[in-house]
């Protein structure tokens, strides 16, 4: 295996993307109860609210597929999956990067990056 200097953009990207797949997650969580509240003043039949949760039951499994699928910058495992279980936590399963990190690539404390 090659050991290639990573590139601070593509690593910088890739956590930016893992916090925003985060906060599309998060976002579409919180939002069920107040948009069912709306569905349901605007609507009260079975039918709208039925048609309402379907689509937003797509949207959540959408956000969770690109939440699971999102991989960490350092060591290059998926950052919340470890094994079957999937843990939206704020640091990394694996190497403990934590989300909110602004480290630099160079930093990585003997953890070999990762490069596609």
């Amino acid at each position: 295996m090659e050991n290639n200097p990573i590139d601070s953009v593509v690593y910088a990207r890739t956590l930016r993307q893992t916090r925003r797949r985060r906060k599309v997650f998060f976002a579409t969580v919180l939002t069920y109860i107040p948009a069912l509240y709306v569905v349901h003043s605007i609507s009260p039949t079975t039918r709208a609210m039925g048609t309402f949760f379907a689509i937003w039951l797509v949207f959540l499994i959408l956000a969770t597929i690109l939440v699971t699928v999102s991989k960490c910058p350092r060591c290059g495992n998926y950052f919340h999956v470890h094994g079957p279980t999937l843990l939206i936590l704020r640091k990394c399963l694996h190497c403990q990067l934590h989300i909110a990190s602004n480290e630099l690539p160079g930093s990585l404390n003997g953890v070999v990056p990762y490069n596609k």
